[in-house]
């Protein structure tokens, strides 16, 4: 197998190419890891329905029964259940970190210790959230602090 890279600013996203005189199994498990990069996730904005890279996810939240999906800028709404969020990201960089909440782990950026050994963590955009105690010592595990 021969593998190419071509780095160039003259390209707007990534596109990758396979060329091979036929399918093979190991072409199958390739296309299948690079899908798993891109995992989406279907969301509502306002009415309409999207297809969301799990990589923009700063964190999940769950209020008064409804999932909530929050990135850089928007916050969208999920049908599905936290614990459902949490099956569907369990190979993703993902982490339960209260009853309510679900961070994504590329997206910290600092961690303080508060009272009663829980985390205030602090993401990319600036926004703070608050891991429970139940959860802090998986936090640091993940993070390799512990």
């Amino acid at each position: 197998m021969k593998i190419e890279i071509d780095i160039d600013e003259k390209y707007q996203e990534i596109k990758v190419i396979i060329q091979a005189p036929q399918l093979t199994q190991d072409i199958e498990k390739i296309v299948s890891l690079m899908r798993m990069i891109n995992m989406q996730i279907g969301v509502k904005y306002e009415d309409e329905m999207y297809l969301l890279d799990t990589d923009e996810i700063l964190y999940i939240e769950t209020v008064d029964r409804r999932t909530f999906v929050y990135t850089e800028d928007k916050i969208y709404e999920s049908e599905l259940k936290l614990y459902e969020m949490e099956e569907k990201l369990l190979e993703r960089d993902f982490l339960r970190i209260s009853k309510q909440s679900i961070v994504n782990l590329r997206k910290i950026k600092s961690l303080k210790a508060e009272i009663n050994r829980k985390i205030r963590v602090t993401l990319e955009n600036g926004e703070q959230i608050v891991v429970s105690r139940m959860y802090s010592d998986e936090l640091r595990k993940k993070l390799g602090l512990k």
